[in-house]
Parts: structure tokens; sequence; C-alpha cells
């Protein structure tokens, strides 16, 4: 579901379901992650209300990214579903409603995510030295990556819209818990070690969250 976020002059945060977008206004000082955690909380509440409004037609995006790089979806003509990129522009065809136009963009990036994100890792785990026993691509809405005792690392199919330093941020955070499954001072320690700067990526993901979880 398409969420809008608008920041106003208020001391509470209201959610209702207009347009076909999920509206949530907020004071201007509420943080992204607690307006992530509002929205799963109130996931059940959304989902019917979402059910009950009447169908709405939901336009293609302005623009999504890949790699931090702002690309202008379009509607092309052709009875193919596809999705294909000239220059800064993806033309999307063979999808007669926005909604599945949509749908259409979230496969392509889901794709460009699958070639790019295990590949990435490999590199990194080399660098690292930390080696995962698979890595997998995952659709959580509500997290980024995760390492299971197995030493299989899953990362969000989302995170190919970030700049490359913040998915690899990512990748780092989750090849340091092969080594130790907590948070604990000796995990950040060997973040660090690999991602000084590890910190102001860690707020870009939160400050931007709901803009790469808002398609798909």
């Amino acid at each position: 579901m398409p969420v809008s976020v608008s920041r106003k002059a208020r001391t509470r945060i209201s959610l209702r379901i207009s347009g076909g977008e999920v509206k949530l206004a907020a004071p201007p000082g509420v943080p992204l992650a607690e307006l992530q955690r509002i929205l799963e909380l109130r996931r059940d509440w959304i989902a019917h209300h979402w059910r009950a409004a009447p169908v709405a037609s939901v336009a293609l995006p302005a623009s999504v990214s890949l790699f931090g790089q702002p690309l202008h979806p379009e509607p092309a003509e052709g009875r193919r579903r596809s999705v294909r990129r000239d220059g800064d522009t993806l033309w999307v065809a063979g999808a007669g409603e926005p909604a599945e136009q949509r749908s259409l963009l979230a496969q392509w990036l889901a794709r460009e995510a699958a070639l790019y994100l295990p590949a990435r890792t490999a590199a990194l785990a080399r660098h690292t030295q930390l080696i995962p026993s698979e890595v997998k691509l995952a659709n959580a809405r509500g997290r980024w990556g995760s390492c299971t005792s197995a030493g299989v690392v899953r990362l969000n199919w989302r995170l190919v819209q970030a700049p490359v330093a913040i998915s690899d941020y990512v990748i780092v955070h989750e090849l340091a818990h092969l080594q130790h499954m907590n948070h604990s001072a000796a995990f950040w320690a060997l973040v660090g070690r690999h991602c000084p700067d590890w910190q102001a990526r860690r707020d870009w993901l939160k400050q931007h969250s709901a803009e790469l979880f808002a398609i798909g």
C-alpha cells in the first residue's frame, strides 16, 4: 500500500485511508522509524479499512531510485508486460491499471536486487573474511536484513534503491552477526572496522526508510 507522510504543526499523529493511499500526518519532530513502528502496530486496522475503501487508481510514482539515482517511470505502448530502462526513464508496458504498473516496477527492482545484492555480499564477505553459508533476498516490511545461527544472510530487495554505501552498511552489519549474534560493543567495533561511518549510514536509512518502502 502506498503511504504518504505529511508534517504539520500538531500534537498528535493521525492515520487515515484516502485516495488510494495510507495518509499519515505527524508533528515535524517525530522520526520516520517511529512512524514505521506505528504503521506496523496498526497493520490490521489499515488492512481492514483498505479493503473497505472504494477502489482508487494509484498513479505511477514520479520517480524510483536505483543505487540512489532517480529514475522516472513512464507508461509505454505494448502488450507484453515489461519494464525497459532508457537512460533515466523506465518505460512500463503491458499493464493497464496504475496499480499493475507499480507492481511491474517493484518486480523490476527486485530483479535488479537479485543481480546485485548477492554478488556485492560475496565481495564484501571476501574483504571482511566473514563468509555466510548462503545469501537470500527477503521481502520483509519491517527490517533490512537478518542473519541466522546457520550463517544464512537475508537482505531486503528494496535496498537496491539506496546508495551503494547504505546497502554496504546493511550487508556489513549482517556479516558481522556471523561472528557476534548480538549488538554488543564487540559487534559494533567489528562493524566499525569495516564501515567507520556506520552511524551516519544507519541514520540515513532511518530517515529514508518510508521512501524505500513506498514501492512494492
